[in-house]
């Protein structure tokens, strides 16, 4: 019923990449803006 062939792989493979690439990102903003508000809270 869903066969995986060439260019089904070549269309979900960049979006998956696209998909982690921006969450990681997200991620990692986060964690960056919680450090600021924490430093700054020391002060």
């Amino acid at each position: 019923m869903f066969g995986i062939d060439v260019h089904s792989l070549e269309v979900l493979v960049p979006s998956l990449v696209g998909v982690i690439g921006i969450s990681a990102v997200m991620v990692w903003a986060f964690i960056k803006v919680r450090h600021l508000m924490n430093e700054d809270e020391k002060k």
